[in-house]
């Protein structure tokens, strides 16, 4: 027991932290070690552990976890499985003892927000590095999602992340950009799969409550239409959209080849419409030329 003792003291030791707020609630880089803050609301299975968040960004992460269950769990017409990954993903993005192996700051740049085009903001800028394996299968239970479905750009595993960074300019005050690397990278075990539905339960006067191992309320089960059990890590992650980005040949195809053939049928009609003038008013001169 000692020695295990001394081994988790040992990495946390060599941990670093990457990034804090200030007393704004601003993003700032840092090189702080990492400390227990007591207990984290938003990130359970943090409590009471050496991390590199502050109550202040605990208090922040409970507030976007509300709307994050309106996007992607079955508040929004989703999945609670896919809200719990997604919030175990931000967790240890912000709370990770060992954050600075995974994450780079890189500066500060002015960029417009994307939820008000007219308002310039500065933003931290992030290098995070993130693990295949983990893109994968966070993905694999989002991605049948009402919200996810419907945005293009998340229509891969690297995509979707490439999107909550993108988002986290008007949210967190950084441009996160994601790349996908197996060593120094942002991983976890024990994702929450889509044929797991709840680890325990509790019971109040408001009734039966289900929990994942992690400390996150399930409201629901998923069911095959929002959670896909299937990921493949080694496949391209993500391949930047190009001219035919989203173009479906067998469409495209066959709504040319009707209106090619609609073109020519009304081309033939009229040139034998025009052929059919051209014969009366031949025989009217001919009446009239000979009686």
């Amino acid at each position: 027991m000692n020695i295990q003792i001394f081994l988790i003291l040992l990495y946390y030791c060599n941990s670093r932290c990457a990034f804090t707020v200030d007393d704004k609630d601003k993003p700032i880089e840092t090189d702080k070690d990492p400390e227990i803050i007591g207990i984290l609301e938003a990130c359970p299975f943090y409590s009471n552990q050496p991390v590199c968040c502050t109550k202040s960004q605990d208090r922040s992460m409970v507030k976007d976890f509300k709307s994050l269950d309106a996007t992607f769990g079955n508040d929004g017409g989703g999945c609670d499985i896919c809200g719990s990954n997604m919030k175990r993903f931000w967790c240890h993005y912000t709370c990770s003892p060992n954050q600075s192996d995974f994450m780079k700051i890189t500066g500060r740049q002015n960029m417009t927000d994307p939820l008000n085009s007219s308002k310039i903001i500065e933003v931290q800028m992030v290098t995070l590095e993130v693990h295949p394996q983990i893109a994968c299968e966070v993905y694999s239970s989002c991605k049948r999602t009402s919200f996810a479905t419907q945005v293009s750009a998340m229509s891969s595993p690297g995509g979707f992340f490439t999107f909550q960074g993108e988002q986290a300019v008007g949210e967190g005050g950084q441009y996160i950009n994601v790349e996908f690397q197996e060593s120094n990278s942002l991983f976890f075990e024990n994702i929450w799969t889509c044929d797991r539905n709840y680890s325990y339960t509790t019971e109040d006067e408001s009734g039966i409550h289900y929990w994942d191992d992690f400390g996150y309320e399930l409201h629901g089960e998923c069911g095959c239409n929002t959670c896909e059990s299937s990921c493949q890590p080694d496949k391209i992650l993500y391949q930047p959209p190009g001219v035919f980005y989203g173009f479906e040949s067998t469409y495209i195809l066959f709504a040319w080849g009707w209106a090619i053939l609609l073109s020519l049928a009304i081309t033939l009609i009229r040139k034998c419409q025009r052929k059919r003038y051209e014969l009366r008013d031949l025989e009217e001169q001919k009446q009239i030329l000979f009686g």
